[in-house]
């Protein structure tokens, strides 16, 4: 006895666990790589990510008190049209921080620049003139005067809480005078910071003036949309670097008389960290303490532009603003002039004044609004990507495409919530986007896994049935291919044989080419015939065929549809005969014989894990080849047992009576499938009666049994049956015992 070798049994041992690994890589691969962006937050993931927090803001932007405490004495078109171009002269903005404090601004701070000189001072002015003898008259006059010199902008500042602005660059080295303290917690947070080398200042002696200098340099992300403002730069070079208040941070110190900010980072008392050096964690200014991202920056929640924000300076100037909108508010003073081209992009809006940016920070820190992405934040969103695109990959493997469908919906859907209650109640932002993607793709991925296996099954099913089995059965089998079992079932079918008769005399004087040609040229249309009528085909064997129906799917009236075939086989001799005679293969006209029987058998897959047939076993199938062989005694072309007979109600029987099968020991009534039910229903009648009565005759004895019988023969119908009353002389009745 042969062994298999040990290396084809070691691969077939570990082709199962190929299998699984396979699998299981399949459902990992989406997963690994959806926490890996998770963790990573490359570029592209954070651009996206924006989008959601920003739809989330378009949702619910931040309510808007008419009564709040930051305004905007707004350079506008209105004002530029009454006062006149800009820039205006300093001692214009003096008037306009004078009428401001005196109506009671808690802190007045100009989003403008002062780094120049003013041209509209009279010693500008003078410059401008010819160097002509009049203009330096006109110059000591104005000096005698204490006129050449403008100090009125230096002279308001003095007069209250001021803050002016400065801009950080990468230039050249310029030493910050910073006015505000700082004090630091935790690590050291400047390697978080923006940092900058050089600063353009304002003038020395606005700066001495002012309570308070802020940076106005804007972080906006890659779209160009100002999400998050800093509050504290660093400036200088390596160690040597000093933090820098941003203008909003500084107007806040300023408004509480504060004279330092505390900068908390990781490692700090209550911070967190664990030795991680994680960023700053929140920035303290007075009484307000800010939380703040890893970089320092607020990620400011808007709520867009607002006109109650506005005052328009001309009438600022002109008197024509109530105290009640000036007194113990913080004032910005700036433009949404269109040509002074201070325009930004926001999460609500594409275009806005630079200075409402800042207003709307101001807002936010002061409404107490918190708006932040914690710490934690990509930790909690990777378990949730894990655990969910497992669940998803499980329910796409397991279970019915709806109810995975639905659980998949169900869960985004449970996210979302979750994203939008934690960001509207909470403050807090967490990524949706990355564990959605990733459920939705992990369900993907193995869908399409599970999806092409199954159509590797169906093509397996299709190309071993597509030769036995009508096509819309191997469809029908192709989407449930696991009918196909090993050990298969015992279903109630119908079986047949059919045989041509005397092939072996035939292929004496073949070739085996023409061998082959006859045997193609007979079974094809037999085997249509069976495929037509959705049965299936068993095998071949030499001359002849084995069909059956109703399995491995349910054939409704799969008796009738065995009888309908093996009518259709009777029916194709003539075209049959003439085809062979036309082709020279055969000038003899071929016949057939037919067995059908209906009941229980064993269908399914038979043989070994390596190789298996579907085929179908039992008594009911013996029985039906024993009567494919008993239509040669009895010279009819079909018959079949009772069980088809009671099953078929389309079809006309003709009763043959008792026989014993062979390989049998009891008596096996048996018919001869005469036609379908469309015949002339009293012509049979009267043909049945005479054939019953030659039948009982010849089973007796009877002396007028000759007669009987040529009268059954000698009616329309009989012909048919010249061959089995041939049998029935009187002188050979034995293998008719007793009639039916």
């Amino acid at each position: 006895m042969l062994s298999p070798s040990p290396s084809k049994g070691l691969a077939a041992g570990l082709r199962p666990l190929a299998a699984h690994l396979l699998g299981a890589l399949i459902w990992a691969l989406p997963i690994g790589l959806g926490f890996a962006l998770c963790l990573e937050s490359p570029p592209l993931v954070e651009r996206l990510r924006n989008l959601v927090f920003d739809y989330d803001q378009e949702i619910e932007p931040r309510p808007y008190s008419a009564d709040g405490p930051v305004r905007v004495v707004d350079i506008d078109d209105a004002s530029l049209a009454q006062i006149g171009q800009w820039p205006w002269p300093r001692r214009r903005l003096a008037d306009l921080a004078r009428h401001l404090f005196a109506q009671g601004a808690a802190v007045v701070a100009f989003d403008i620049l002062f780094s120049e000189q003013d041209r509209a001072t009279p010693q500008n002015l003078l410059a401008q003139l010819p160097d002509i003898p009049e203009r330096k008259s006109l110059g000591d006059a104005l000096a005698a005067r204490g006129l050449i010199e403008d100090p009125s902008l230096q002279q308001a500042l003095a007069r209250g809480p001021s803050v002016l602005t400065l801009v950080l660059t990468n230039g050249n080295r310029t030493d910050v005078p910073v006015k505000s303290g700082f004090a630091t917690l935790g690590d050291d947070p400047r390697p978080f910071l923006p940092h900058f080398r050089g600063a353009i200042l304002p003038l020395a002696d606005l700066m001495d003036k002012a309570a308070g200098l802020g940076a106005i340099n804007w972080q906006p992300d890659r779209d160009l949309i100002v999400r998050k403002v800093p509050l504290i730069f660093t400036q200088g070079a390596g160690d040597a670097s000093r933090l820098v208040p941003s203008l909003d941070a500084e107007i806040l110190r300023v408004a509480q008389q504060a004279s330092t900010i505390l900068v908390k980072s990781s490692n700090a008392s209550n911070t967190g960290g664990f030795g991680a050096k994680t960023g700053i964690v929140n920035v303290k200014i007075g009484a307000l303490q800010i939380a703040t991202e890893a970089d320092g920056a607020v990620r400011v929640h808007y709520a867009g532009s607002a006109a109650a924000r506005h005052l328009s300076a001309w009438r600022v100037l002109a008197g024509n603003v109530a105290d009640r909108d000036i007194a113990g508010r913080i004032i910005l003073i700036g433009s949404s002039a269109s040509a002074l081209a201070d325009i930004r992009s926001t999460p609500l809006e594409a275009a806005v004044p630079g200075v409402d940016i800042h207003a709307e920070l101001l807002e936010h820190v002061l409404s107490g609004t918190t708006l932040a992405r914690p710490d934690y934040a990509p930790g909690l969103e990777a378990l949730l990507l894990v655990l969910g695109g497992a669940v998803m990959a499980v329910m796409a493997r397991f279970t019915k495409p709806v109810a995975a469908v639905g659980v998949l919906l169900l869960s985004l859907e449970a996210l979302a919530f979750a994203n939008f209650y934690a960001f509207s109640r909470m403050g807090l932002l967490f990524d949706p986007l990355m564990p959605g993607a990733t459920w939705v793709l992990a369900y993907a991925t193995m869908t399409i896994a599970v999806y092409r296996r199954s159509e590797r099954q169906r093509e397996f099913v299709r190309k071993a049935f597509s030769r036995y089995l009508a096509p819309a059965l191997v469809e029908r089998l192709a989407k449930d291919p696991s009918r196909l079992e090993l050990g298969g079932e015992a279903r109630d079918v119908s079986v047949l044989f059919a045989d041509v008769r005397d092939f072996t005399g035939r292929s004496e004087g073949l070739s085996a080419v023409e061998v082959v040609q006859f045997l193609n040229g007979v079974l094809t249309p037999l085997t249509q015939s069976v495929l037509n009528e959705a049965g299936t085909i068993d095998k071949y064997f030499g001359d002849g065929l084995m069909a059956f129906w109703n399995a491995p799917l349910d054939v409704a009236n799969h008796a009738e549809r065995a009888c309908a075939a093996a009518l259709t086989m009777r029916d194709a001799l003539p075209a049959l005969n003439a085809r062979l005679v036309e082709t020279g293969i055969e000038t003899r006209a071929i016949e057939i014989g037919i067995g059908i029987n209906t009941g229980e058998a064993f269908v399914g897959n038979m043989g070994s894990n390596m190789r298996f047939d579907y085929s179908i076993v039992g008594d009911t199938v013996n029985i039906a080849a024993r009567l494919e062989e008993a239509t040669k005694d009895l010279g009819v072309p079909i018959l079949v047992a009772e069980s088809t007979m009671q099953a078929a109600p389309g079809f006309l029987f003709v009763p043959l009576g008792e026989i014993v099968l062979r390989g049998r020991s009891h008596r096996t009534p048996i018919y001869a499938l005469h036609g379908r039910a469309t015949e002339a229903a009293e012509e049979f009648a009267r043909f049945l009666q005479l054939h019953k009565a030659a039948l009982a005759a010849a089973a007796a004895e009877e002396p007028d049994a000759a007669a009987k019988i040529r009268a059954a023969r000698d009616h329309f119908y009989g012909a048919a049956y010249v061959g089995f009353y041939a049998r029935l002389e009187p002188d050979i009745p034995a293998f008719l015992p007793r009639a039916v």
